[in-house]
């Protein structure tokens, strides 16, 4: 466009640039197909998961399919896997909450010819054992047990702890018990695992059970921090007197209920496993996968990562952004 002035009887002519519409990032780049099928269920802990993927793939140009389940359930999720077997994706991502169980359907997945990414629980089996998926992206459970029990005794010595699962035969959960009973043992304290699994009231409930046994307890981990496992888990900690940092609460992961907790000073710490990242790393690695053949040499490890007073109302900003 030209843009014309006179100037004392001169004449001026100057070209103004009109920026140019941003073209489509993805135009012209092949739309492969990725397929979340983990042991998504309905719990605060998987939407962020979720929008990981989402934004993943729209960033490496890859339709995306996201399925789960209502509850926890290992059986609909091997049910979920063959489905997406059945629409031959270009990538499948996977969770191996039983990997004993999974096993089956994700050498189907690789027989197939399908690539596959484990997130959140991996194959623990040996190096030369494990199943042949591309990477794990995730945390390491055991040692977000470990970290668990070591905030505890850097605070306290506990007469007697406890590991509150809400998801008992989960693997990562059951990982988690034995960071944290394995770390406290070797300090010398007696801990106990406790099922809290079904839901508020019979977490509630399955804990005062355990407090009329065992009055002396004073140290705790939830393996989750939905409400319905840590919400029930800290509210019966105030009731019975425990509160207030009396008695130490750590948890898993983050919602706004632990990040309240953390900040009025009931709940020592959460263990962090960024889920954003365990959803939106499969899909920018799958787009370098398919196209060129690139991939991390070792898994990468998202936690475990530690939310606690010093940091949580930067954490706070990350998760009002949906990212933590």
């Amino acid at each position: 466009m030209k843009l014309i002035a006179m100037f004392g009887g001169a004449v001026c002519v100057a070209l103004l640039t009109i920026p140019a519409i941003a073209a489509d990032p993805c135009e012209g780049r092949e739309r492969y197909t990725i397929h979340y099928a983990t042991h998504a269920f309905e719990q605060p802990f998987f939407p962020i998961l979720e929008a990981g993927a989402k934004q993943g793939a729209a960033a490496a140009c890859l339709d995306y399919t996201w399925t789960q389940d209502v509850d926890f359930s290992i059986a609909s999720t091997i049910r979920r896997i063959e489905q997406a077997i059945s629409e031959n994706p270009d990538m499948l991502v996977v969770s191996l909450a039983d990997p004993v169980a999974m096993r089956p359907v994700v050498e189907t997945a690789l027989a197939s010819g399908i690539p596959v990414i484990s997130i959140n629980v991996p194959d623990p089996a040996p190096p030369g054992e494990r199943l042949p998926y591309l990477i794990y992206i995730g945390p390491d459970e055991y040692e977000g047990g470990v970290e668990a029990a070591k905030l505890v005794l850097a605070k306290m010595t506990p007469a007697k702890a406890v590991c509150l699962d809400s998801l008992p035969g989960h693997a990562g959960t059951g990982a988690r018990c034995r960071g944290w009973s394995d770390t406290l043992k070797g300090a010398g304290v007696d801990s106990d695992e406790v099922d809290v699994s079904g839901g508020a009231a019979q977490a509630k409930e399955a804990l005062l059970a355990y407090l009329r046994a065992n009055p002396e307890a004073d140290a705790f981990v939830t393996t989750t921090g939905d409400p319905k496992n840590f919400g029930a888990v800290s509210a019966a900690l105030v009731e019975q007197g425990k509160g207030g940092g009396k008695a130490a609460l750590v948890t898993f992961d983050l919602t706004p209920g632990v990040i309240e907790s953390i900040k009025a000073g009931d709940t020592l710490a959460a263990i962090d496993q960024q889920p954003y990242l365990q959803g939106y790393l499969p899909a920018i690695l799958a787009r370098q996968y398919l196209e060129a053949g690139l991939m991390p040499g070792r898994d990468i490890l998202t936690g475990p990562g530690v939310v606690n007073a010093a940091n949580v109302n930067q954490v706070e900003q990350a998760i009002r952004q949906g990212r933590r």
